[in-house]
């Protein structure tokens, strides 16, 4: 038995994915899955004298989920320890096709727990590569104004980012508005384009520009509540929130600009669906960040992107979230939230540099495999990360940021050095005139790192002990051929790290092998040109303060 298990689970075949199914007392047996529309009885397996049954599918580069129909029971492959929750509340085998044709069936950590023992929702291939843009359109601009984003789309670009992400721009309710202006969450008109931000066709021009730049776009969807005195409220008091005494509630969180949605009701669910296929249909938009995702049932999100994928396969769903249940379930990114604070703490010696590390490797074993992290140094509703980190840190911090894995935002103004947080609620405009032209340099030449290296933007990430883990962050990054090793130091001393790779993290790296090292980022290599791959870790490179070094290791 053990030698036939060992050759079963989902392989590689001239014709396809080869299934494979072990029962010996078994009389029938099907494959069924997305490929085949889920029917029972279409792709009959064969059966062997050892009880071995087999089917070859052909399937094209993606995820695909599949289950086995044996004696008419569905059953999950035993074989195959990748696994993706389904809307019954169990589970269904997946297999991952390549772009090479490579297949593959990603296992669990061996610590993972919980969720983290599940494959994440596939994510779009663009996805994967993308450095996202977060503009807030009244401050990106001296007017504040849509086209006033569109005229900058080239700049965008020139950065390197990829999708540009548009903070809401619907009118505003009136009614307990925030500050002179108001807060742009509380939405009075889901339809609506705000008239001091421009019209449909001021939208349509946007993403028209956008995507002649090779830039993606995607906008705020707010689906937890709507403004104070939307129309909504009156025409349909039904889809709200009620309190002890049967008026209509706030939000909470002190947000009292805003009430909250019920999402028993089967027509608000419906009309947010609606409004979600409107801008993509309409406009031609590519997706969604989703506001406060966590506090809108699962449910609604998993079905959104049902619905969504059908108008657009390769749409964003990026959730502003910490759940691994979104993972799971329906979105393609999740936020990890916790970066910028652990990041100021380890520049300010609070906590070892270790702590960036450990928090990653928390993660994983309870987020499901393959689950993208929107990672971040600040956002709108964080400290600029200028003012937060400091100077003489920030380059190590962005460093981090563009090669850790996961999608890297860049919140507007980021780029050069704004250290004054655009007011929600008031008059604001970034000082782009008084910006920084080095940190643009810095960013401008990371997202093209980052571009330029696969490792850097699909890459497994594996971390490597070191001596002074207190001031030194030092991690593996592979993809195929692409290899990068990232040596950071986030103290204000000289470091000498020697370099002691664990168990499994140079994996790909052969040890008789001959390597080529070129410095990406940072002071040049301290190997020789060329070396063999058991002496990567042989070498104590020496960090300056604050120190970055980002090496390509390239095989002959």
């Amino acid at each position: 038995m053990g030698e036939v298990g060992g050759a079963l689970g989902p392989a590689r075949s001239s014709r396809g994915v080869k299934f494979r199914y072990f029962d010996p007392r078994a009389s029938q047996a099907y494959v069924a899955g997305e490929f085949n529309g889920w029917r029972a009885a279409d792709c009959e397996m064969q059966r062997y004298p050892c009880g071995v049954w087999e089917a070859v599918v052909p399937l094209g580069k993606g995820v695909h989920e599949y289950k086995f129909i044996v004696d008419g029971e569905w059953t999950r492959d035993p074989y195959n320890p990748c696994v993706m929750l389904n809307e019954h509340g169990t589970v269904n085998s997946v297999v991952e096709v390549a772009p090479d044709g490579d297949v593959r069936a990603p296992a669990p950590p061996v610590e993972a727990r919980d969720l983290g023992r599940l494959r994440a929702v596939p994510s779009p291939d663009w996805v994967c590569d993308a450095v996202i843009y977060e503009v807030f359109p009244r401050v990106f601009s001296n007017e504040g104004t849509l086209e006033g984003v569109t005229r900058r789309v080239p700049e965008i670009a020139d950065l390197g980012a990829t999708c540009i992400w548009l903070m809401p721009i619907h009118d505003i309710g009136r009614r307990g508005r925030k500050g002179s202006l108001g807060s742009p969450y509380a939405i009075y008109d889901y339809l609506s384009i705000h008239p001091d931000l421009g019209t449909a066709d001021d939208l349509r021009r946007l993403v028209r520009a956008a995507h002649d730049h090779g830039l993606r776009v995607i906008m705020d969807f707010v689906a937890n509540h709507s403004a104070c005195d939307s129309p909504l409220t009156v025409a349909h008091p039904g889809w709200y929130r009620r309190d002890a005494c049967g008026n209509i509630q706030c939000a909470g969180f002190g947000w009292d600009d805003v009430v909250a949605f019920d999402y028993s009701s089967a027509e608000l669910r419906d009309y947010m669906m609606g409004v979600m296929r409107h801008y993509v249909e309409e406009f031609d938009i590519d997706g969604y960040r989703c506001d406060v995702a966590a506090l809108v049932p699962v449910d609604f999100w998993r079905a959104a992107r049902r619905e969504l994928k059908k108008t657009r396969p390769d749409a964003l769903l990026l959730a502003e979230s910490h759940e691994p249940s979104h993972n799971a379930t329906a979105f393609d990114v999740t936020y990890e939230e916790t970066l910028p604070k652990i990041l100021g703490q380890v520049l300010a010696g609070e906590l070892p540099a270790r702590a960036v590390r450990d928090m990653i490797e928390r993660d994983r074993c309870v987020f499901p495999v393959g689950s993208l992290r929107l990672r971040y140094l600040e956002n709108h509703d964080q400290l600029r990360a200028m003012r937060a980190i400091g100077r003489r840190g920030y380059e190590a911090a962005v460093t981090l940021l563009f090669t850790l894995d996961g999608v890297p935002l860049i919140y507007n103004g980021q780029e050069i050095g704004e250290e004054e947080r655009p007011s929600l609620f008031d008059p604001f405009k970034i000082r782009w005139d008084a910006g920084d032209p080095v940190v643009r340099a810095i960013y401008r030449d990371l997202c093209r790192m980052r571009r330029d290296t696969p490792a850097l933007r699909r890459g497994s990430l594996a971390f490597l002990d070191v001596t002074r883990e207190d001031a030194v962050l030092a991690y593996f990054r592979e993809h195929g051929r692409s290899r990068v090793l990232v040596v950071l130091n986030f103290s204000a001393d000289v470091v000498r790290a020697r370099l002691a790779p664990s168990a499994g993290a140079l994996a790909g790296v052969e040890p008789d092998a001959v390597y080529g090292v070129r410095a990406l980022r940072g002071q040049a290599s301290p190997w020789p040109a060329c070396l063999r791959g058991r002496d990567l870790a042989s070498v104590e490179p020496v960090l300056e303060p604050y120190g970055v070094r980002v090496f390509e290791i390239r095989s002959y």
